[in-house]
This record gives structure tokens, C-alpha cells and sequence, in this order.
């Protein structure tokens, strides 16, 4: 069994545009699959689990992430608009999740999870007040820093 993020896409160019960022962060195209979700198979797989019919696309990326990189994927997708992002245990072969089944959701990606687990960070480091003294790398760093111990 291999490790396994997914998301679901409206269209297939989203889709395809999100394995090509993939593919520039240095996954290769045996660890990238783009496939199709019938639309009343994916509405039933997501109303079960989130209460609602809207949900779900008709494409699906996953990325095999048994080279721990599961985080940048996460990231990916988030930034490429894919929604009901999930980890599943599968099935993977010669690029493709052979055993996937749209009636069966995996476990759900957790908001803050993620590379850069808390994403508001830059725009807040942004905001504090400078003296215009401060080398602006340095000034970012401490803020990082200070925000990490008390994440932790």
C-alpha cells in the first residue's frame, strides 16, 4: 500500500495545471494521476461524508507521496482551487491508483496541514510596525521564529 493525496477538480485544465506545478517541484509523472469521477459517484462519495450534494468535481488528481512530500502536495492542490482534499492508502502502480474507488473517501486533509502549515504568516510579518532601521530579512526571521515557538 502507498501513501496517497488527492483533490477534486471542476475542470480538467485545473487539474492538469496542477500536476505540471507538481512536476516542477520534482514529482514525475509515475507519481502524478489525473482521472475521471463519474458525477453521481462523486456526489454520493461527498454528500455521505460532508452532509451536502454540491460538493465534488468530475476530475481527480492523486499523487503517490511514498517519498514523504505529501505536504507539498497538499500545498498544490490547495493553491490550484481542488477541493475535498483527502489521504488515502492505495494501490499504486506504473503511475496509476489501481484500487480507487470514488464511493470510498479517505481521510480528510486537515485545514492548517500542509508545507506551510500556517498560511496567513507572510501577510502578518508584513503588517508589524518598522523602524526602517531593521534588515528586512532579519526583521521576517525573528517573526517567524517567535510564531513557531509559540505554535509549538
Amino acid at each position: 500500500m502507498s501513501p496517497i493525496v488527492a483533490g477534486r477538480f471542476e475542470s480538467l485544465a485545473s487539474a492538469e495545471d496542477a500536476a505540471r506545478t507538481l512536476f516542477a517541484r520534482g514529482f514525475s509523472v509515475w507519481d502524478v494521476s489525473i482521472m475521471s469521477v463519474p458525477q453521481g459517484a462523486a456526489d454520493s462519495a461527498t454528500a455521505g461524508a460532508a452532509g451536502d450534494t454540491q460538493r465534488g468535481g468530475a476530475v481527480m488528481l492523486a499523487a503517490c507521496v511514498s517519498n514523504g512530500l505529501g505536504s507539498v502536495v497538499v500545498d498544490v492542490l490547495r493553491e490550484s482551487g481542488a477541493s475535498d482534499l483527502e489521504r488515502a492508502q492505495g494501490h499504486w502502480d506504473c503511475g496509476q491508483w489501481t484500487d480507487f474507488d470514488p464511493a470510498v473517501r479517505g481521510e480528510p486533509v486537515q485545514e492548517g496541514e500542509g508545507e506551510f502549515w500556517p498560511r496567513p504568516l507572510a501577510r502578518e510579518a508584513v503588517a508589524e510596525q518598522s523602524t526602517g532601521n531593521e534588515d528586512p530579512g532579519s526583521e521576517l526571521e525573528h517573526y517567524v521564529e517567535r510564531k513557531r515557538v509559540e505554535h509549538d
